[in-house]
């Protein structure tokens, strides 16, 4: 509790001379990733979903599971069909 008061207290102090620095350096406006990186809408959406799709199908086969979804023998539980 006392780290979470102390980190509000240096923030309240810094905030007025830190933000607008940051702010100017990341000045960029209202865009978007695709817009940013030069590629078409739909491209960006197909990848990051096929990639959002590889991250889960690796983190299936790696058996990276909370621990509080387990049962005593140690498969997931929910997934029943």
């Amino acid at each position: 509790m006392l780290g979470f008061l102390t980190g509000a207290f240096i923030f309240g102090l810094t905030y007025p001379t830190v933000f607008p620095k940051i702010s100017q350096l990341a000045k960029v406006g209202n865009t978007t990733f695709e817009v940013l990186w030069n590629i078409n809408t739909w491209l960006f959406i197909i990848l990051f979903g096929l990639i959002s799709l590889l991250l889960f199908y690796l983190i299936d086969r790696a058996g990276l599971y909370r621990k509080d979804r387990m049962s005593e023998d140690g498969k997931p539980t929910g997934l029943e069909s």
